[in-house]
């Protein structure tokens, strides 16, 4: 019976702690993403800072980033900018509760590790419905740019980290070198991601 009770409460924290792929009831939307497709980029009064991902280029070597690239205004930018720093890439939907739960102590990561070698992005995947990401950050408004990701993204992180992207939240913690030293499934608190990351700084 103890047996049974300690199962039963395991389902229930997987459960509670991300969004399954399969509950979207739709596959994962696809963009076509040959490099040549013009970006867009939305920067609104509230401060909103999406940017549209261009092209994907898949890691040379296991456990190496993915280099995504994409425009922030007339600066094209690319993953591969950020090397010696500690990335934080965090991927979400915008149906899934506790991405959005966990976006606003994100926010404070971020604002708190501003001055340190770190940067924070996060990656909208898995779109499904009416609900747009501006939608979301209008009532959960964040401090790091939000990427808008598609399949060809997913699959890239998938191959590189050698593991199906089976739900969301899902968090890659890179090294200053490029490398995913970290794949956190499920939604975490402030004070987990920083332990986390304090050791990467």
């Amino acid at each position: 019976m103890k047996i049974l009770n300690f199962i039963l409460a395991i389902t229930l924290v997987m459960f509670l702690s991300g969004c399954g792929k399969k509950e979207q009831n739709t596959k994962v939307e696809e963009k076509k993403n040959d490099g040549t497709q013009q970006t867009t980029q939305t920067e609104n009064k509230s401060g909103m800072q999406i940017y549209k991902i261009s092209a994907v280029e898949e890691s040379k070597a296991e456990k190496t980033i993915p280099n995504m690239t994409w425009d922030e205004g007339s600066k094209k930018v690319s993953m591969s900018d950020y090397k010696g720093k500690v990335l934080f890439i965090n991927f979400w939907a915008t149906w899934c509760g506790p991405c959005k739960k966990e976006m606003p102590e994100l926010s404070e990561i971020n604002t708190e590790l501003k001055d340190k070698d770190f940067k924070m992005y996060g990656v909208n995947v898995f779109q499904k419905g009416n609900t747009t990401i501006e939608d979301i950050l209008k009532t959960i408004p964040v401090s790091y740019p939000i990427l808008d990701g598609n399949d060809q993204v997913v699959k890239a992180f998938e191959k590189a980290s050698g593991a199906p992207m089976d739900g969301v939240p899902t968090t890659f913690i890179v090294d200053k070198s490029g490398k995913i030293v970290e794949t956190l499934v499920g939604s975490r608190d402030k004070a987990a991601f920083m332990t986390i990351i304090k050791k990467y700084l």
